[in-house]
């Protein structure tokens, strides 16, 4: 559908659908009562940092998790020593810890 508006009309309707979250032409949709159109949070910003430290632990927990289902597979599940992959566990959760207080203010 094609329809004729001035430049000013056109950036007053672009920028509504911004504010709402919606792309253009949902929200004309909306406007004609087509659909109802779900609105979306706005994504959070993060710090970049903060994502790289989470996914370093998250590679820390993949390694664990590796390891275990190695032991399972190869049958030696039985050899896996419960306080050492506990404690591994224990490790990660604290440095997650740490790195979240580093960036929301609570570790400075």
């Amino acid at each position: 559908m094609i329809f004729r508006c001035t430049p000013s009309e056109k950036a007053a309707l672009v920028a509504k659908a911004r504010a709402a979250g919606l792309p253009n032409a949902t929200l004309m949709r909306e406007a004609l009562g087509l659909v109802e159109a779900r609105r979306r949070k706005p994504v959070p910003r993060v710090d970049p940092k903060l994502t790289f430290a989470i996914a370093r632990v998250g590679g820390n927990l993949n390694q664990l998790s590796r390891w275990i289902n190695g032991a399972v597979k190869s049958g030696r599940a039985s050899q896996i020593d419960a306080l050492k992959v506990a404690t591994q566990l224990v490790v990660i959760e604290r440095r997650m810890a740490q790195i979240v207080a580093t960036h929301t203010g609570g570790g400075e």
